[in-house]
């Protein structure tokens, strides 16, 4: 192939094109090998995961604690909200890069008085602005609560959890959307044993009996 640039940048050009044909099998190679690392570990990491729900479902109510003692996550709730996700059993985050990025939250829940939904799917677009909704499970609510539920999301426009679990598409939705899949999700026992007493003198914290006093308030 004839080569652009000055006759004296001819030799350099060519030792380039060569050795570029070479880095490319190399290239394809390292990319191949990238791939099985990254399948590799996501299988590992799956199985870690798994592991950690079966484990968080055997444990009451850790869902609402979590929700509830993260700090900007708590201030976007209701008592109502809270008392619903008492009913939830797990929480999974999953990301997909075919045939788009995007990813998919996915909430549990337990036999409750407010929906009939065992299972509650909402899938996010991944863009580089952020989070766009894409899909969602319309909630199907109990009679009983069916017109509260359409009541308040009317008269309340807000962004809150309410509002999100409700109307996928409303405004805030994605904030809302980042904050389970970049901070709750990724470790939801830093918030699970976060505790909202008043800390102790000389920094001393409350760890003595803290198993006891969460089983006790659970069972009140």
């Amino acid at each position: 192939a004839c080569l652009p640039g000055a006759l004296s940048d001819r030799p350099a050009l060519e030792a380039l094109a060569a050795l570029q044909l070479e880095l490319e099998p190399v290239n394809q190679k390292a990319q191949r090998a990238h791939a099985r690392l990254k399948h590799k570990t996501s299988q590992r990491r799956k199985v870690h995961l798994e592991h950690r729900s079966a484990i968080i479902q055997g444990i009451r109510g850790f869902w609402v604690e979590v929700f509830m003692n993260h700090p900007q996550m708590s201030v976007l709730m209701s008592k109502q909200d809270a008392d619903m996700l008492h009913f939830m059993t797990n929480l999974e985050v999953e990301e997909f890069r075919h045939p788009t990025r995007h990813c998919k939250i996915t909430l549990s829940f337990r036999r409750n008085r407010y929906f009939q939904n065992e299972v509650i799917v909402k899938e996010y677009l991944m863009k580089v602005t952020g989070y766009h909704a894409s899909r969602s499970t319309p909630v199907q609510w109990h009679q009983g609560f069916e017109w509260k539920a359409y009541r308040r999301r009317h008269h309340d426009s807000s962004v809150n959890f309410f509002n999100w679990f409700f109307d996928h598409n409303f405004t805030g939705s994605d904030w809302i959307a980042e904050i389970i899949i970049r901070d709750l999700w990724p470790n939801p026992l830093q918030y699970y044993v976060r505790r909202k007493a008043a800390p102790q003198k000389q920094g001393t914290a409350r760890v003595e009996n803290w198993g006891e006093e969460q089983v006790l308030s659970r069972e009140a």
